[in-house]
């Protein structure tokens, strides 16, 4: 005889980097054992891996986690962790000059996505000329923990993210890794600051 069928509630989340509405539900029993499984290995990339593959398991609809946004897998795994086991956690902060760290509760419900409003994802490099930029993925921003080059690798990230070129007539979207090296090398170096106060300004997942 078969086993009964377990249910699950849904609960509705909104992607921040596109608004876009989808359905989570609770851990189970087979992601706690996924969690348990990376702290123990202790390894950054496995930590990343497992914690894509149990928010691609928990949303309902079609989702390519690869390509959100780092903001929104944090925002996401936290509402999942408070579905899935409760809306409070304990921590403890210990200043240097003190012997007994305090202890506090944070609701995770009450962590949003802070939004910068001078922050903007299009601007203009030179004349008609600009650049459209999306946010770095999870996978992208973890590379960077383990390069010792880690100045060339930020760059990297940073050029990584450009998007769409565009000028008053065309969008381009189409251009290979050679063509965008030698698009950035000849930016004005006014164009960095630009591009770096995207990442500067960017949201994030923040409480205080």
């Amino acid at each position: 005889m078969a086993l009964p069928k377990i249910k699950h509630p849904t609960y509705a989340v909104t992607i921040p980097s596109t608004k876009k509405e989808v359905n989570i539900r609770p851990f189970t029993v087979q992601e706690e054992k996924l969690l348990l499984m990376a702290r123990a290995s202790g390894k950054p990339e496995d930590i990343v891996s497992t914690i894509k593959q149990i928010i691609q398991n928990c949303i309902t609809e079609s989702i390519d986690v690869e390509r959100l946004a780092t903001f929104d897998i944090e925002y996401i795994f936290l509402k999942l962790r408070a579905k899935s086991v409760g809306e409070t956690v304990e921590l403890e902060h210990k200043e240097d000059d003190e012997e007994v760290p305090t202890k506090f509760k944070i609701n995770l419900d009450d962590i949003e996505v802070k939004y910068n409003s001078a922050h903007s994802n299009k601007f203009f490099v030179q004349g008609d000329i600009g650049i459209s930029m999306r946010y770095p993925t999870l996978q992208e921003v973890t590379l960077l923990e383990g390069r010792e080059d880690k100045e060339k690798a930020i760059f990297e990230v940073l050029f990584k993210c450009i998007d769409k070129i565009f000028d008053n007539e065309t969008v381009y979207s189409d251009f290979d890794e050679k063509e965008l090296n030698e698009f950035v090398n000849n930016l004005p170096m006014d164009a960095l600051v630009k591009i770096k106060d995207f990442f500067d300004t960017m949201p994030t997942v923040e409480h205080t």
